[in-house]
Order: structure tokens, then C-alpha cells, then sequence
């Protein structure tokens, strides 16, 4: 079942066989929808977003033994090349980027993240993108890079980043903001009485972020979401305060991460990013807003739990 539209005035979601169905209450949890690649052959088969434990069964069954290419250093992109490493013939990533995860960690955790995989047989062809798909008796069979190079490929998957799915809110008078994400406040409301949101497709206001608006596409986010719509749906009227965290594994090492460093300008670096021993701190003229480490604990809850209390770190106290 899908819903095509919602109409606020008489409260009731239109499904798209026409079926009604009437609310009292209404929470948006649609998520987000993968981007798909804009070149030729985007379409052949053994080309794949991964969004379900199937995707991901038949992503690792057909990798086995063969060439995969990996598009988007994100973190779909980096897990699924890490879990690949040992198990394919050969994995190579192509990002736009010149290191993986610049954007979230910055430019030298990235690298250092990036020695960490070409030491594990991972190949990189970054400050590039696809511009052609190539297939042999309908199957995928080689990846054609702006740079004019050709990577055999068996398997695609494609981490390229995703999009709200809230198409169809265009014309319901709820509040989405320029990239489509469904604007709400601390209580998870939307501008509409009665209608809340939750997760990937959403924009909150961040405490610890002097309550900027910030969309955070992760799990515990999501979870926290949910549990503080379905509180105030029952006028229970809680706010949102989490800090948010994120974790990822990849090689046997996990990177922990707290906060929220969109937009940050420094980053400062305690221990050794060549031995993978580090903590990074993000700050935004002269506070930190978010950490990240490898083999640090258990120093980024530590961080959280100061954030969660209110309490503001400057950058000397991490110097």
C-alpha cells in the first residue's frame, strides 16, 4: 500500500487505488530513496542500491570470487568494500572526492581511512565519476570512469547518496524545506497540528547546535525520533535532546563518532592517525561540535555525555 497524497483539512491519506483513510493523528516516516547513477546502462543488471538483508544476500553471493565496483565513498559505500575485501576477486570505489568520508571526518582522518582499505586490497579512483555502464550478453561487464579508465565489473552497487521520499506532500500545505526534507520542531510537530515526522526524511532543530535545523540520516536518530513523535502523538509533550552517535566497522576497527559537525572548520587530532589510534575533535569557530575516534574509548561517549549535559567544550580544552 502506498499513499499518494494527504489532505490536512479533512484529515484523511489517499492511498494510490484511491482507498481513505481517516486520522486523528499522523506520523510521516517515509525515509529516503537512494539516488540511482544519471550515465548509460544505469538500468543493466548486477547494478544495485542496497536497501534490504536480501539486497545485500545477493550483492555478497554474486561478489564472490568476481570484480565488483563500488560508486560513492558514503558509509553504504566504505562498509560494503570493507566486507567485500576478503571475500571478492577484486574491489575497486570511485568517488567524486579526493578521500573517502571528507565531508563527515575531514581530510586526514579520510586518508588515513583510505591507507587503512588500499592496504586491504581496495583500489581507489577518486576525483572522478561513472560515465558509462558496459554490458556482455545483457550483464554488466565493465564501468567506463570520466577519466577515460575501464574497471572490469561483475557487481555494481551504488552509494551515491539518497534523497527524502516526500514527492507526495508537494501540495499538502505541510512544511518542506528547498531539499525536500519535512521541516519540524523539538516535539517532532510539523506545521500542521496533529501531523508529526520522524527519521530520514525530517529536518530538527540540534540542541547542541544552538537548535539549527539538521537532517541526521542514522539509526539511533531514527530511533529516537519515533519514540518522541509516538510520546507527544499521546500529548505527552517531550522534546528532543539527544546527542546524536553513529558508529561503523570496518577491518575488525570501528569508528565512534558523536555530534553533529556539519559545517565545521578546524579539526584537532589527539594520538595517531598511521597507527589508527586517534581521537578527532570538530569545532566551529572555537567550540566543539562533534568527535570522532578509532581505538580511543572510551573517550567519544565521554564527549557525548558533556554535550548531552548542555555543557559547551572549547577548542583549548582539547588542545
Amino acid at each position: 500500500f502506498q499513499v499518494a497524497a494527504v489532505d490536512i483539512k479533512s484529515k484523511i491519506a489517499v492511498f494510490k487505488d484511491g482507498f481513505k483513510m481517516e486520522y486523528n493523528k499522523l506520523l510521516i516516516a517515509t525515509g529516503n530513496t537512494p539516488k540511482a547513477l544519471s550515465c548509460k546502462g544505469k538500468e543493466m543488471e548486477n547494478v544495485f542500491n542496497i536497501r534490504t538483508p536480501e539486497d545485500a544476500n545477493r550483492v555478497v553471493k554474486l561478489a564472490t570470487s568476481k570484480n565488483v565496483v563500488i560508486v560513492g565513498a558514503s558509509f553504504l559505500g566504505m562498509e560494503v568494500a570493507a566486507y567485500l575485501a576478503e571475500r571478492a576477486h577484486s574491489v575497486s570505489l570511485v568517488e567524486l572526492e579526493e578521500v573517502p568520508f571528507k565531508k563527515s571526518f575531514g581530510e586526514r582522518v579520510g586518508r588515513a581511512v583510505m591507507k587503512m582499505f588500499e592496504s586491504n586490497r581496495v583500489k581507489f579512483y577518486m576525483q572522478t565519476e561513472v560515465s558509462e555502464l558496459r554490458e556482455q550478453e545483457g550483464k554488466l561487464k565493465e564501468v567506463v570512469l570520466k577519466s577515460g579508465k575501464v574497471l572490469r565489473a561483475d557487481v555494481c552497487v551504488v552509494g551515491v547518496g539518497a534523497v527524502p521520499a516526500t514527492g507526495f506532500l508537494k501540495q499538502s500545505g505541510i512544511n518542506i524545506d528547498s531539499k525536500g526534507f519535512i521541516v519540524v520542531n523539538k516535539m517532532m510537530q510539523t506545521n500542521i497540528p496533529g501531523v508529526f515526522a520522524a527519521g530520514d526524511a525530517v529536518t530538527f532543530p540540534l540542541a547542541l547546535r544552538n537548535n539549527k535545523k539538521v537532517n541526521v540520516p542514522h539509526w539511533q536518530m531514527a530511533h529516537m525520533h519515533g519514540r518522541i513523535a509516538a510520546l507527544n502523538m499521546l500529548a505527552h509533550g517531550t522534546e528532543i535532546s539527544t546527542v546524536p552517535y553513529l558508529w561503523t566497522a570496518m577491518f575488525g576497527k570501528s569508528i565512534r563518532y558523536a555530534g553533529h559537525a556539519e559545517g565545521f572548520d578546524d579539526v584537532v587530532i589527539q594520538g595517531d592517525l598511521d597507527e589508527l589510534k586517534f581521537v578527532a575533535f570538530y569545532t566551529k569557530s572555537d567550540e566543539v561540535v562533534a568527535v570522532a575516534s578509532m581505538n580511543y574509548d572510551p573517550i567519544v561517549s565521554k564527549v557525548a555525555e558533556v554535550l548531552a549535559a548542555g555543557r559547551t567544550i572549547r577548542k583549548r580544552d582539547v588542545e
